[in-house]
């Protein structure tokens, strides 16, 4: 038995760039508007019902796919799976409560099994996933007069590995698949009852394979997800 290492679905340097670009531009505007309206607000008993430490679930569907090199082809599978995530993050609300910006972490449980099976070759791929974390930013807009509902939009980088089992005859061999992915969409939160809020995201993904051939294209799905969180 064979064993090797792939990386066939890392997105570009350049795009892991301009991530950490916007989360640190996104950690230093909320940094100077907490400083800022905490002094503004002192004596004021003005709610924002978007601002501080969080943490939450969410449940939903989510585009989950898994590759392989093989034959010079970055060889995928893929599916909408269910996925469930814990997360905690960190929001400020300025100008007179009109701006939401934060920052969020989550890890993410999921059933990653997927499988690739070409007859004509013969070939059979077995991609095994349970795993995920993202980290991220978000910028909202409260949009009612009381300001208790939110619509935002958000970016993340979404990490997975799959271990990859490669049948093709007469040699069975072993890979990793090591991903990087920028996830982005728009979302709808809003306050239930005294800090409980729920919310709804939908969104897709984008990443880049540079020059490798692949056997499908697996942009062409959406996540939508649920969830409540707890404001601190």
């Amino acid at each position: 038995m064979n064993m090797a290492t792939a990386y066939p679905v890392i997105y570009s340097k350049t795009s892991q760039r301009n991530m950490r670009t916007i989360l640190v531009a996104i950690a230093c505007v909320s940094f100077i508007n907490s400083s800022a309206q905490s002094i503004r607000d002192q004596g004021s008993d003005t709610m924002k019902y978007f601002n501080g430490p969080y943490i939450g679930f969410n449940i939903g569907i989510q585009n989950v796919f898994g590759g392989s090199f093989v034959n010079d082809m970055d060889i995928l599978a893929q599916e909408s799976k269910f996925v469930a995530e814990l997360l905690a993050g960190y929001r400020v609300q300025f100008l007179k409560n009109r701006l939401v910006t934060g920052l969020e972490f989550s890890v993410g449980f999921l059933d990653g099994s997927l499988e690739h099976n070409d007859m004509n070759e013969p070939l059979y791929i077995k991609y095994d996933n349970s795993f995920q974390y993202s980290y991220g930013g978000m910028i909202g807009i409260p949009v009612d007069k009381r300001r208790r509902y939110m619509v935002f939009g958000y970016m993340n980088e979404t990490k997975r590995k799959f271990d990859v089992a490669i049948s093709q005859p007469p040699y069975n061999f072993t890979q990793q698949d090591k991903q990087g992915m920028l996830k982005y969409g728009i979302g709808l939160e809003m306050l239930v009852y005294k800090r409980i809020h729920l919310n709804a995201k939908f969104g897709k993904l984008s990443v880049d394979f540079g020059e490798s051939e692949t056997n499908i294209d697996v942009e062409d799905k959406y996540d939508f997800t649920v969830g409540a969180n707890f404001q601190f």
